[in-house]
């Protein structure tokens, strides 16, 4: 757990991808990613945990996902 919260306070993204959100320890990891001042963006079927995210992206991981990296290469 020390080093996923050492990783996640020197962020700059943080992605969920296809989760629940709802089991925590790992539920947590967006609010510490947005305390150290990280983008945070869900991808999912549907929003699990509105407000908690910056951005939602909707749709099955298998055609955001791949979307999603292409944006964020070009």
């Amino acid at each position: 757990m020390d080093r996923i919260e050492r990783a996640l306070e020197g962020a700059d993204l943080f992605a969920a991808i296809g989760t629940s959100g709802q089991v925590y320890p790992a539920a947590g990891f967006v609010d510490l990613a947005r305390e150290m001042g990280a983008e945070t963006v869900e991808m999912n079927i549907e929003a699990t945990a509105p407000g908690r995210f910056d951005r939602f992206i909707a749709g099955p991981a298998g055609t955001t996902v791949p979307a999603w990296v292409d944006a964020l290469l070009a």
